[in-house]
């Protein structure tokens, strides 16, 4: 199986290599857009000054906010921000913001990019999900996200960037992130939500499940034959870095393994394969379906498991900041994939070797493979700590 192509991180590297897949026609491209929409320091830097002298010399200043004095205004801004359960870290990012600011809720703006309201991705990307794909995420992935933010007070969904900057002003500073303009766009990542857990001791699992959405996965539950102790198994299936994918052999003879008197194994597919047949491997398994479609059924099911079991991959985020949660997540890296290689990890701020700063003492990320093995004695230790049952010392960290 082909492997997916290196992508340095950043530094004349990264503009080597955007030279050598996009040649000059990207160099043209990018230079366009960095003029009309700067996204490197220094050009944003200029655009700034520039800006500023601007105002200085015409006596302007910027109209303070004419909204409610109350709101954090956080803008996701797609220009440079992914369609992807990243976003799940920016609404995080706003929250803590809107907690350090003493205001009481927060507004959360979608604002459209230049490339069919999206970014430009890279063409390896583009060729697996393309723009139409894309699109539907807004709706199916990030607006329901919005949801899980407990002092959400609203979503805008901007039809324009030109709407975007209306928003802007009425929200004078209170912006997420810093200083943010539509025209000096800006993502933040994970970062600085880990920054404050480390050094702060700042609360990061926000998230949280709907009551209507709770309930409905109570009523769906009750159907698949009472009241056992619920095992979830989210696999990735996915044809965009297969590296990452769940070894579901293991995973289908992990199920089987465990004691039906106890635990009821619940499989979550990935989205793609919903609405196809489970791998023969894993029938006779309640399905979730639905919850790898619905994200609001998903994030309740997460808060309903006894613990949540999966590889690393977007929707396991849900469990990682929702503090309501237990979980373990395997296969933290993948080398072959970009975007969770080593150097990328740490580039996000993450610690090779360990489990997120503000993990509960339920929740674990084992930078092992899904092997049957591991899987197994990872559940062992786990439902031990749960059960509040000391684990062996001696096997305590061989997952790490």
């Amino acid at each position: 199986m082909p492997t997916s192509p290196r992508v340095p991180l950043g530094g004349p590297q990264l503009l080597l290599y955007k030279l050598r897949t996009g040649g000059l026609a990207w160099l043209r491209e990018r230079l366009r857009e960095e003029w009309l929409l700067p996204r490197t320091a220094t050009g944003q830097a200029l655009h700034r000054g520039a800006r500023a002298l601007g105002r200085a010399m015409s006596g302007s200043r910027r109209a303070p906010a004419t909204q409610n004095s109350e709101l954090l205004y956080a803008f996701y801004d797609l220009a440079v921000a992914p369609v992807t359960f990243d976003f799940l870290w920016f609404l995080v990012g706003a929250e803590l913001e809107r907690s350090r600011r003493g205001l009481s809720a927060v507004h959360v703006v979608i604002v459209p990019g230049l490339h069919q309201g999206l970014r430009r991705e890279s063409p390896h990307y583009e060729a697996r999900v393309n723009a139409a794909a894309r699109q539907a995420r807004i709706r199916e992935m990030l607006v329901p996200a919005c949801a899980f933010l407990p002092s959400l007070s609203g979503v805008t969904v901007a039809s324009s960037r030109e709407q975007a900057e209306v928003l802007v002003a009425e929200a004078g500073n209170a912006l997420f992130p810093e200083r943010y303009e539509p025209v000096l766009p800006r993502y933040p990542g994970p970062q600085e939500a880990l920054r404050a857990a480390r050094e702060e001791g700042a609360r990061v699992g926000v998230l949280r499940a709907r009551d209507e959405d709770l309930r409905a996965v109570d009523q769906w539950l009750s159907r698949q034959g009472g009241c056992r102790d619920i095992v979830t198994v989210t696999l990735r299936d996915y044809d965009v870095t297969p590296e990452r994918n769940s070894n579901i052999a293991a995973w289908a003879a992990f199920a089987r393994g465990l004691d039906p008197a106890r635990f009821s194994v619940v499989v979550v597919p990935d989205a793609t394969q919903a609405l196809k047949l489970a791998p023969e491997i894993l029938r006779g398994f309640p399905v979730f379906g639905e919850a790898a479609l619905v994200l609001g059924l998903r994030m309740a099911l997460y808060e309903r498991a006894y613990l949540n079991l999966g590889v690393n991959n977007g929707p396991m985020g849900l469990c990682w900041l929702d503090e309501r949660t237990r979980y373990l997540t395997f296969k933290i890296l993948s080398d072959a994939a970009p975007n969770t290689s080593a150097d990328y990890m740490k580039f996000l701020g993450f610690e090779i070797g360990r489990s997120l700063p503000f993990a509960t003492h339920w929740q674990q990320w084992v930078w092992a493979e899904d092997e049957l093995p591991v899987i197994e004695q990872a559940f062992t230790e786990m439902v031990q700590r749960i059960d509040g049952r000391p684990a062996s010392p001696d096997n305590l960290g061989a997952v790490m």
